[in-house]
């Protein structure tokens, strides 16, 4: 059977001017909110289900958890440590030195960048928090989930509230 583009039911679009339901849930813990976020994206969410939004504030699709900022510091200091130590045998290759020397070298090299890098990440993000974990402490974020199905938005209710949030309801979106 060929697939109908502009049918409707085939495509996952939910047609002209449907409106699509976003379940939200207030939550004023950061630790609920990443609990939240880990539980719908273990169960039917994807990531691009989710998004935050800060009363008063715009829409925020990227949701960035505590482990996604530690991921990316960790992903620098390391790129930072495995440079600095090539770069240190690669000098000391190049001018013909001992293979001991070189290999303290580079192991020294690779560890200062390596303990740079990490001061360098915990000084640029001190608490590893985005904007809506702030928020989510100082007063209150919105977690929006697309849900376009009823049983999406029954299990979206149902994971929200486990998760503490404060107030749970629904938001047609077009």
């Amino acid at each position: 059977m060929a697939i109908d583009p502009t049918n409707a039911g085939t495509t996952g679009d939910d047609g002209p001017g449907n409106a699509v339901t976003q379940v939200c849930g207030a939550f004023t813990d950061q630790d609920k909110l990443d609990e939240a976020m880990s539980r719908l994206e273990g169960s039917a969410f994807q990531r691009a289900d989710l998004s935050t939004q800060q009363p008063g504030q715009a829409h925020q699709d990227n949701v960035m958890r505590e482990d996604d900022a530690r991921s990316l510091r960790t992903l620098g200091t390391s790129t930072a440590a495995a440079v600095a130590a090539l770069a240190a045998a690669g000098v000391v290759v190049a001018t013909g030195g001992a293979a001991l020397p070189a290999m303290v070298a580079a192991a020294v090299a690779g560890g200062t960048a390596g303990a740079a890098g990490t001061v360098i990440g915990q000084v640029a993000a001190p608490g590893a928090q985005d904007s809506a974990h702030q928020a989510a402490e100082g007063g209150g974020v919105v977690l929006l989930v697309h849900a376009a199905s009823p049983e999406k938005r029954a299990k979206a209710e149902e994971v929200l509230r486990a998760c503490g949030a404060t107030r749970v309801w629904l938001q047609a979106t077009v």
